[in-house]
């Protein structure tokens, strides 16, 4: 970039290091080894190779890929990943892809416009807050995001989540939830911690998926039938509160949304292209007009000039940071993980020359988050509908979402009249079929198909978030998978015990001895307990079960300890005390006892009612 620039001086220039790629794959300069890598234009690499002696630049053509200059392993991102960012943006007025490219911006910004309203509205603010958040934080996330075909803007599935913010904290209190947010998330990017959502088990997202589906939809079908409904409510007590005022649906506004839920769900299917959703609403806010139907609409918008200000952000009083604190951070981990795997499978759908990058993506979605709250935006994320629709319509570089940022800014700007009109039964409808979409995520089928028993963490997190909490419905799912997971670390950190039959083929008694003198006879094909892995308080179970199955046996009992690794006092005094209970008047021989086993049982036994010793011979 710098090389781009005339105020930068000649011999500056001649100096800037550049990355050559040459067959021996040696990174070189004209002033030796290369300490800095930038990304060079190629006139510029022929300036410095026609001042330059030829055995530093080589013949071979100099090229610089987005992938040789992103940000390495290892160390903070403290230029925000700009040099990598730098050639995706030269792409994006490439002649052979602008047609298509702000064709697909114009239609996701069709799709944009509906959502954004419905979605902020659903949330409890003004509708307009989606719109300034779709176009402000969309125009940012598609500049500095880690995935190029990815729109950026407020999603379906944190609709609750800044619902429950705006209620408890109220709205003043939303820019500095999502500024702060929105830092954590660069600040994440920056010490590359893009990974750390890896480390939650798809069974959990695929139940908070379900869950915030099953969620909107209760929580917009009293505002589809046009029912007053108290605020606050889990799901269950939503129903139940319809229930008690079924004679008060206004069927007008039933029929908006159910129309407007029937075209979303069937225009797709007669054409990718058609933006449903803007169809939809445009065609339910005509019947509205033209049946003179007496339901809710949005109601009037602000100016453009009055929409798009900055503001100034309002610290909260110190007794609330506690409770804005776990806000914050739930909201952050949150837009983060959905963002990661929007952009994840996003990357999947159709590989560009720019590699989805984690980290880059969380330092874009701070700063759009960041950018959304100086104009008293909400909270967004990289959305997996629009960016689908986005990769469906053959966009290539990141033009479109700058496009589809303009769309929304220009609905604003020249089409809020249109807008006020718009039913709110119809906004709940789009909704609705939002809802109906995530209730069975496509992660779910693969996760069943390897192990069914991902049902459980699934079910689990969809339970506790309609029962309890967003939060806690995350965190018992994480619980019940993190159990699943160290059940099989748990089986193996237990006592196992097998019977065999010692010298089989023997036809006299054989006479063992160990190194104290202790001397143990024991007649061919003799029957013995033999023991493996460590004892301790986890092997209680197997304890009783081998004193269940010793009990049905007759003779002396013999226990081989030679493949026991260690023992702890719990599981060593449980062990002596339930072979002694279940022996009887039979003698108890623990046998094959290392130095530090020996001890630790003669710790156990402080009555010596059986025979401990060493390695028989």
């Amino acid at each position: 970039f710098a090389m781009r620039c005339a105020w930068v001086p000649r011999p500056v220039r001649r100096q800037l290091l550049v990355q050559v790629t040459a067959p021996s794959s040696a990174l070189l300069s004209r002033g030796g080894l290369l300490r800095s890598r930038v990304l060079a234009r190629p006139d510029a690499v022929r300036h410095l190779r026609a001042s330059s002696s030829p055995s530093v630049f080589p013949t071979t053509a100099c090229t610089a890929t987005v992938e040789d200059v992103k940000p390495q392993n290892g160390g903070m991102i403290l230029d925000l990943g700009l040099p990598s960012l730098v050639p995706e943006w030269r792409k994006m007025f490439s002649s052979t892809t602008m047609l298509a490219d702000v064709a697909a911006g114009l239609t996701v910004g069709c799709i944009a416009v509906p959502l954004s309203l419905a979605i902020a509205v659903a949330s409890g603010l003004p509708p307009e807050v989606g719109l300034v958040s779709a176009a402000t934080a969309g125009l940012v996330g598609a500049m500095m995001g880690g995935t190029t075909l990815a729109i950026t803007g407020p999603a379906n599935a944190i609709i609750l989540l800044i619902g429950e913010a705006v209620h408890t904290h109220g709205i003043a209190a939303l820019p500095i939830i999502t500024c702060a947010a929105g830092g954590l998330q660069l600040l994440t990017g920056m010490a590359r911690g893009g990974k750390v959502t890896k480390f939650v088990p798809w069974s959990v997202i695929s139940g908070f998926t379900t869950g915030i589906g099953l969620m909107i939809l209760t929580g917009q079908l009293p505002k589809a039938l046009g029912l007053a409904v108290p605020g606050g409510l889990k799901p269950l007590e939503i129903l139940t509160a319809m229930s008690d005022r079924l004679a008060d649906i206004n069927l007008g506004a039933a029929a908006l949304a159910a129309g407007t839920a029937a075209a979303m769900l069937t225009l797709p299917k007669l054409h990718p292209k058609i933006p449903s959703a803007l169809v939809a609403v445009a065609g339910a806010t005509a019947a509205t007009r033209l049946f003179d139907l007496d339901v809710a609409t949005v109601g009037a918008l602000p100016a453009a000039s009055d929409a798009f200000h900055l503001s100034a952000l309002a610290l909260p009083p110190i007794e609330a940071l506690p409770s804005l604190t776990s806000t914050i951070l739930l909201i952050y981990a949150m837009t983060s993980i959905e963002s990661l795997l929007s952009c994840s499978a996003i990357d999947k759908m159709r590989p560009t020359t720019y590699k989805h990058c984690p980290d880059q993506e969380l330092i874009g979605q701070g700063v759009a988050n960041m950018t959304s709250a100086a104009f008293m935006g909400m909270p967004v994320t990289a959305v997996i509908a629009r960016s689908s629709l986005n990769v469906k319509l053959k966009a290539n570089t990141r033009l479109p979402s700058l496009v589809q940022a303009g769309f929304v800014f220009s609905s604003v700007a020249f089409f809020s009249d249109y807008m006020a009109t718009v039913p709110m039964a119809a906004l709940s409808g789009v909704l609705i079929t939002s809802g109906i979409s995530m209730l069975n995520p496509p992660e779910l089928k693969h996760c069943l198909s390897v192990d069914r028993r991902d049902m459980l963490p699934y079910l689990a997190t969809t339970a506790g978030m309609l029962t309890v909490g967003m939060a806690e419905g995350i965190g018992l799912g994480c619980v019940t998978a993190g159990a699943m997971a160290l059940v099989p670390l748990l089986s193996a950190a237990r006592m196992r015990f097998r019977p065999v039959v010692f010298a089989p083929d023997a036809t006299e008694r054989l006479h063992l001895t160990d190194k104290h003198g202790q001397q143990l006879q024991i007649e061919p094909a003799t029957p013995l307990w033999q023991l493996a892995g460590p004892l301790n308080f986890l092997s209680m179970l197997s304890i009783d079960e081998l004193a269940g199955q010793i009990e049905k046996r007759e003779g002396d009992v013999i226990v081989d300890m030679q493949h026991v690794e260690s023992v702890e006092f719990t599981g060593g005094e449980e062990l002596i005390n339930r072979l002694i209970e279940a022996a009887g008047d039979r003698k108890v021989h623990l046998v094959n006892c290392s130095e530090q086993l020996e001890a630790a049982l003669n710790e156990c036994d402080l009555h010596n009612k059986t025979i401990i010793y060493a390695t028989l011979k």
